[in-house]
């Protein structure tokens, strides 16, 4: 005895005639309950009734028993890769062709408002007595939240995978810059303290001159480095970003290409952050939108105001989203050509360029900035369609006193000090330039490797060192921890801190009350630096009489 599939043809165990279509309409009345979409075809594909769900993925009522309508209801079908499905080799054709059921297979219906639903078809063909296939039910399950659920989780996953590479790239940056910093402070010391020694002119002088120009490019270029990485040198006050861009103006709109017009929408906008580093920003975001307009007329609208944001606000390049609040926005937006989805994926990437001779630390430096500002850049790009940048800025950054660079030009030692100041740095040729250059202007000095050596020098000469200057980053006990000890000891005790890093941390600085130098340096600088601590309060208590 063959058993019966019971999901095959209801009225088969029915006799023919009357109980054969009782039997169907009690099939029939059990598929409107389902509450998937389901609907039932005859032998030659006409739909022959369907539930009320099926309406609802169809977006539409097919006529029953109709040419017009065969094998499914919906508008049009695709593929899951976009593909064009014909009605007549959809999966409801195929189990009325092969008579075979085809379960769980992906169909993408268009319906007529142009709405896409994704459903997984389950169909399987009816057959009388004698095994002869008569028609086929579908069953299509909508999964369109999920994959919309899915696809989101997708791009999250990417964003944060995104915004990971950006902040590795950053730290990478970072380190390189701080160890480049460290070499181009004995390039540029040692260069000053040689011009010091000869005569003008002197095809010497200009040897060392031309040294301490490649010198000052390279460490323009570890800047650039460190504001991509966020760790650049930031003196915080309050910024109107409306009348920095007013400022501006008249600069902004030479750089722009020919042909291009320059469009300004400004409103008041305060932050609290660093006024040279947000003017670098809007340039760097100005030339960005001249190289998108490729030479060719176009418009580059600049816009400054205030914006609520009332949900997190989350961006491709950042691993957090700001919270709602009030922001700052700065927004730049070009008419120009528009990237590609793999182009606006590597923007912020260091060194990536699509310009011959760029250098691809422009949005790089963007992105560093802004995040340094504990900000969000946000992107927003089609080929054809122009690009628009889009920046939020928070109130309130801690601030740092920064010590103002000194010229470079060459070193002079005419103006001599007295006292002893302990260099503590685990860099050995920084130790040594710094000696040298300190020394040459009336100082002895005392170097520490490291900020244990440093305290414990400290301790065996603390009546004979009138300051100290600190490497910001060192090993075990680096330098906001050294002068934090020493500062203990002797609360009035003059001191400096360098690093190759910048202002990396201003808030223990600030707190601290310690002045900053940046890496690279000149002999002047150095000097400069040491002198003004030593003039500070407390500062000349602590010299000691050659």
């Amino acid at each position: 005895m063959i058993q019966q599939d019971p999901w095959t043809r209801p009225a088969d165990a029915a006799p023919e005639g009357h109980g054969a279509l009782e039997a169907e309409e009690r099939f029939h009345d059990l598929l409107s309950r389902l509450p998937a979409a389901a609907y039932t075809c005859d032998a030659q594909g006409r739909i022959t009734f369907f539930n009320r769900a099926a309406e609802k993925v169809w977006g539409r009522a097919p006529m029953l028993r109709h040419e017009q309508d065969r094998f499914c209801g919906a508008l049009r079908l695709f593929t899951p890769e976009g593909e064009p499905v014909p009605h007549d080799r959809c999966w409801m054709a195929r189990a009325l062709e092969t008579g075979a059921a085809h379960n769980g297979l992906e169909i993408v219906i268009e319906q007529p408002s142009g709405d896409l639903v994704v459903a997984l078809a389950h169909a399987h063909p009816l057959r009388d007595r004698q095994g002869t296939v008569t028609g086929a039910v579908n069953v299509l399950v909508d999964i369109t939240d999920q994959k919309r659920a899915e696809q989101e989780r997708r791009e999250l996953e990417a964003q944060v995978l995104h915004a990971q590479k950006l902040e590795s790239l950053g730290v990478l940056a970072g380190g390189i810059a701080h160890d480049f910093n460290n070499l181009l402070t004995v390039i540029t010391a040692q260069a000053s303290l040689a011009l010091g020694e000869v005569s003008f002119p002197s095809p010497l002088a200009s040897m060392l001159q031309e040294i301490s120009i490649a010198a000052e490019r390279a460490a323009d270029l570890a800047r650039q480095m460190l504001a991509y990485s966020g760790r650049g040198t930031f003196v915080t006050q309050h910024v109107r970003l409306d009348t920095v861009v007013r400022e501006m103006a008249v600069l902004l709109r030479t750089i722009v290409s020919k042909g291009a017009t320059l469009e300004l929408d400004l409103s008041r906008a305060c932050v609290d952050g660093d006024a040279t580093h947000l003017r670098q920003v809007v340039m760097n975001l100005i030339t960005n939108a001249s190289d998108a307009l490729a030479g060719k007329p176009g418009v580059i609208r600049l816009r400054a105001g205030v914006q609520k944001l009332s949900a997190p606000r989350s961006s491709a390049c950042m691993t957090e989203p700001l919270p709602p609040g009030d922001y700052a926005v700065v927004e730049v937006e070009d008419s120009g050509e528009g990237m590609s989805e793999s182009v606006l994926a590597r923007i912020f990437d260091p060194f990536f360029t699509t310009k011959v001779g760029g250098r691809g630390l422009g949005l790089a430096a963007v992105l560093g900035i802004v995040r340094a500002h504990r900000g969000l850049v946000d992107v927003t790009s089609r080929p054809g369609k122009g690009t628009t940048f889009t920046l939020f800025l928070p109130i309130a950054v801690e601030h740092v006193s920064i010590l103002p660079g000194a010229s470079d030009e060459a070193f002079s030692s005419c103006h001599c000090s007295h006292g002893t100041i302990l260099v503590v740095d685990d860099e050995d040729a920084v130790r040594r330039v710094a000696h040298r250059v300190l020394e040459r202007a009336g100082y002895r000095v005392l170097v520490a490797t490291d900020g244990r050596e440093g305290e414990r020098m400290f301790h065996e000469h603390r009546h004979e060192i009138g300051a100290v200057i600190a490497d910001l980053t060192m090993g075990e006990i680096g330098g906001i921890e050294l002068i934090r000890a020493l500062r203990g000891i002797d609360p009035a005790l003059p001191v400096l801190l360098m690093s190759g890093y910048s202002s990396e941390d201003s808030a223990p600085l600030s707190c601290l009350g310690v002045p900053f130098l940046a890496k690279p340096f000149t002999a002047n600088m150095l000097v400069t630096a040491v002198r003004e601590a030593l003039a500070g309060p407390g500062g000349c208590a602590g010299i000691s009489a050659a």
